[in-house]
């Protein structure tokens, strides 16, 4: 089960993260003697703050889910199994 968490952690957390810094952008504004120029189209700090977020929401419903998990079963003691024997 790891392996396949990693495998599909690996498939979708780049593509999340790739939407929000392709969509949040900010140009880069060179100042030169002649005036600004504008450069080329960089990834603001808000696409940042949202993969942080997403990340933080990922991470807390992985941990209610392990919470949800039940434990191993208990197991049975000699002197049940010898009652059920017995009876």
């Amino acid at each position: 089960m790891n392996t396949e968490f990693r495998t599909v952690g690996g498939a979708v957390g780049p593509a999340i993260t790739g939407v929000f810094l392709a969509a949040y952008v900010s140009p880069l504004v060179i100042q030169t003697p002649r005036g600004p120029v504008m450069g080329p189209l960089l990834p603001n700090a808000t696409a940042f703050d949202y993969i942080f977020l997403v990340g933080f929401g990922i991470s807390v419903v992985a941990m209610l889910a392990t919470l949800l998990i039940k434990g191993p079963a208990k197991a049975e003691q000699p002197e049940e199994l010898l009652a059920v024997q017995e009876s």
